[in-house]
């Protein structure tokens, strides 16, 4: 009880000094004063929402902004690319609580976002954040994709929204952080019977080390529309296999240095060191400059 009143204190008061002081916390400090309640961040000439539920990402954005130490190079290129989207389908898979969902609905009115989210406490936070905004362009959907409808069997369950929540039995799972089973849809049959009076212009795929499987369900979508990836790549050792996906169809690959603010740009992942966690793949004919 005491724990909780002084951890109640001390957000509160690291909220006070942000909001009224406008003081640029580090994260050593502000990651010990996390609370519960709404803030509002500006982007794109209008104001985007969060509820923070005293969790490291909205933490993050609050003290540093939306373009700050949570994935802010990530943030700001998928920014610029939804500024840049016509009237198309963009995904977000693995929508977590909703903020690359948010930042695109903000950028852009014109195109149609559809969020995927299978952990049901995770999806009531998205659902929260979402309907804490006037976005229209949103679609939340309590599901997973995979290659056929039915239950899926998630690892790393543990905690309120875990966020290494994986469809993949992979070395990293957590020992004893338990299981969950969660409805899966074909992702095929969406794209193919929902998704198909418009191209799908951008992807973002974060689902703890299953992005690649799933890509490749969906790789003659993806080089059909030209379609551009923001995608999570936790282990250099799947660089070779992206590569083999990917450069057959005359993709080029961009390393996200989120902490650096920095991009290269390569025609092959294999034996690149990683530098972060996000991979963005485009047709090599596509002109992308962050500076603009």
């Amino acid at each position: 009880m005491i724990k909780n009143f002084i951890k109640y204190l001390a957000g509160n008061f690291g909220k006070f000094l942000r909001n009224i002081f406008h003081l640029r916390l580090s994260r050593d400090i502000y990651k010990s004063l996390g609370f519960y309640g709404i803030f509002t961040i500006p982007l794109n000439k209008t104001n985007i929402t969060f509820n923070n539920f005293r969790d490291e990402i909205s933490n993050d954005i609050f003290y540093s902004g939306i373009f700050g130490n949570y994935e802010g190079f990530s943030l700001k290129i998928w920014n610029k690319l939804c500024l840049e989207a016509k009237k198309s389908y963009v995904l977000d898979i693995g929508g977590y609580s909703g903020v690359y969902s948010l930042v695109a609905a903000s950028a852009n009115n014109k195109i149609n976002i559809q969020t995927y989210e299978p952990h049901p406490n995770t999806y009531n936070w998205l659902k929260k954040n979402i309907n804490s905004n006037n976005f229209k362009n949103i679609n939340i959907n309590n599901f997973a994709l995979s290659h056929k409808d039915g239950d899926l069997t998630f690892y790393n369950s543990k905690g309120e929204s875990p966020s290494g929540f994986s469809a993949i039995n992979h070395n990293f799972i957590e020992k004893d952080a338990g299981t969950m089973i969660c409805k899966a849809k074909d992702i095929n049959y969406l794209l193919q019977n929902n998704l198909m009076d418009m191209k799908i212009s951008l992807i973002k795929i974060d689902i703890e080390r299953a992005e690649l499987s799933l890509l490749k369900l969906i790789i003659k979508r993806i080089i059909q529309d030209k379609t551009i990836i923001l995608c999570e790549i936790l282990d250099t050792d799947l660089y070779p296999k992206f590569d083999e996906l990917f450069i057959p169809y005359g993709y080029d690959s961009l390393l996200i240095d989120d902490k650096n603010y920095q991009v290269k740009r390569v025609k092959s992942l294999t034996g690149e060191n990683k530098v972060g966690r996000n991979v963005l793949f485009l047709p090599s004919e596509f002109n992308f400059n962050i500076k603009n």
